[in-house]
């Protein structure tokens, strides 16, 4: 699936009960990704727009127990052997353990929300550098640019 087609299934996808976590490291150039996202668009709605500063495990807990949360979209940069600025809208089934740098393995975290009942995406961009005291790359900050548009166009039409 292309980066435009990633976008247009994310669209498709989001809808009123529709929650987004952004993960990343802000210090670690396109790994701030997912965090710069939610800094973006999290005055929408503060509610659906979680990041992982707040402690991944209080997002989690916050999720599970928001009965109103069907659906939640991880955003995160993560190999996905494509070029920079590439992305992917990705399910539970197609996450390998090892796409995500994190403490906990997105696919344990994607595994606990679906035992829950919610529905869960990874919409993942390929990083070009994860150095430390790198700035994010004009390839991600595009990206980021185009999903920012989808989500807000989308959050309008509801």
């Amino acid at each position: 699936m292309s980066s435009k087609g990633a976008l247009e299934e994310l669209s498709r996808r989001i809808d009123a009960r529709t929650a987004f976590v952004g993960l990343g490291n802000r210090d670690r150039g396109d790994d701030a990704f997912g965090l710069r996202f939610i800094d973006d668009l999290e005055q929408l709605d503060p509610g659906r727009f979680l990041s992982e500063e707040n402690g991944l495990e209080s997002v989690i807990l916050q999720l599970v127990s928001d009965k109103e949360i069907r659906r939640v979209i991880f955003v995160d940069s993560c190999d996905l052997g494509s070029k920079p600025g590439s992305s992917a809208l990705l399910r539970l089934d197609s996450i390998d353990e090892t796409i995500s740098t994190h403490k906990i393995p997105l696919s344990m975290l994607m595994a606990l929300l679906e035992n829950t009942g919610k529905e869960t995406w990874l919409f993942g961009v390929q990083p070009k550098s994860l150095e430390f005291g790198s700035d994010m790359s004009s390839e991600a900050k595009r990206s980021l640019e185009q999903l920012e548009a989808t989500v807000k166009s989308r959050l309008k039409g509801l």
